[in-house]
C-alpha cells in the first residue's frame, strides 16, 4: 500500500488505533517501552484518558461526540451504572458521567472563548495523520491542530522574563488537560511529551506548541518547546527504539516474557 493510501486509512480512528495502526510506532508507545515494556501496545483505560478523549473530540470533532457514551449517575459504583456498562458491553472508563461531561464542556467553552487560542486554531486542519521513518523505524502520528498560518505567542519564564515565540510557518498544536497546570512542566517530562514533541516535529516538519488547560480552574497555558526539550525527547525515542528492536521487532532475539524490571534503591 502506498503512503497516501496509508495516511488516508489512518484518518479513521478505528484504523489508527486498531490493528492496522499498530504496525507503526507512536508517541504513546515511547513511555510504554521505556517504563512498562511488557505493556507495549496494550490499551489502557483510565478516567484521565477518557476525559482527554472527550475534551479533544468536543473541541476538534464535535460531530463525533455521540461515539462517547454518557450516563447520569452519582458515581461508577451504583448498580444502575454497572448495569449500563454490562448492557453496552463497554469498559467503565468508556462511559463518561453526566457531571464529568458538564465540567469538560465548561473547559471547552473557556478554551474556545479565549481570543488567542481561537485565533490560532480556528480554520486550521484538525486530527491530521502522517507517517515517517525515524531512526530506522516507521512512526505514525495524528496531530490535534496543524496550523499553517503565521502567529506568535508571548511567554513568561519562571524569572518573570517575557519572550516572544514566533511561528512564521505555523506549528503543530497539541491540546492537553492538566490536573495542576503549575506542574505541567514536570508532567510533560513524566508523560514523555518531550518525545511526542520530537516525533511530531519530525512527522510534520513544524515546531510544536502545547496548549494546556487546568481541569480544576480553567487556567490556560501556552508551552513552546525548547531545543533542550526536543533533544530530551529524541534521546528517549532512541532508547525506546532499542527496547522495541530487542523485544518486539521482526528481528527481535529476546522474549518479552523474560523481561525483568530492575532498580537500585
Amino acid at each position: 500500500m502506498d503512503r497516501e493510501k496509508i495516511i488516508k486509512k489512518l484518518q479513521r480512528d478505528t484504523e489508527y488505533y486498531g490493528e492496522f495502526g499498530k504496525q507503526f510506532l507512536s508517541a504513546s508507545n515511547i513511555r510504554q517501552l521505556l517504563y512498562e515494556p511488557t505493556q507495549f501496545n496494550k490499551t489502557l483505560k483510565t478516567l484521565p484518558l477518557l476525559e482527554g478523549r472527550y475534551f479533544h473530540t468536543a473541541v476538534l470533532e464535535p460531530d463525533k461526540l455521540e461515539t462517547i457514551p454518557i450516563f447520569n449517575s452519582a458515581s461508577r459504583n451504583t448498580n444502575a451504572f454497572k448495569q449500563f456498562v454490562v448492557e453496552q458491553e463497554v469498559h467503565s472508563y468508556d462511559v463518561l458521567l453526566e457531571k464529568e461531561k458538564e465540567k469538560l464542556n465548561s473547559l471547552v467553552d473557556i478554551l474556545l472563548g479565549h481570543f488567542k487560542v481561537f485565533d490560532i486554531i480556528t480554520g486550521q486542519e484538525y486530527e491530521v495523520p502522517n507517517i515517517k521513518e525515524i531512526h530506522g523505524q516507521m512512526f505514525k502520528g495524528k496531530c490535534d491542530v496543524l496550523v499553517n498560518s503565521p502567529f506568535e505567542v508571548s511567554v513568561e519564564d519562571r524569572d518573570g522574563n517575557i519572550s516572544i515565540w514566533e511561528y512564521p510557518d505555523g506549528a503543530v498544536v497539541d491540546l492537553k488537560t492538566s490536573g495542576d497546570i503549575s506542574k505541567f512542566r514536570h508532567s510533560s517530562m513524566a508523560y514523555c511529551y518531550d518525545s511526542q514533541a520530537y516525533i511530531y516535529q519530525e512527522l510534520f516538519d513544524k515546531p510544536m506548541l502545547f496548549i494546556a488547560i487546568d481541569k480544576k480552574h480553567g487556567t490556560i497555558k501556552f508551552s513552546p518547546c525548547s531545543e533542550e526539550f526536543i533533544f530530551s525527547g529524541e534521546t528517549k525515542v532512541k532508547q525506546a527504539i532499542k527496547i522495541y528492536e530487542k523485544f518486539y521487532s521482526d528481528d527481535a532475539i529476546y522474549d518479552i516474557n523474560d523481561y525483568i524490571y530492575t532498580e537500585v534503591l
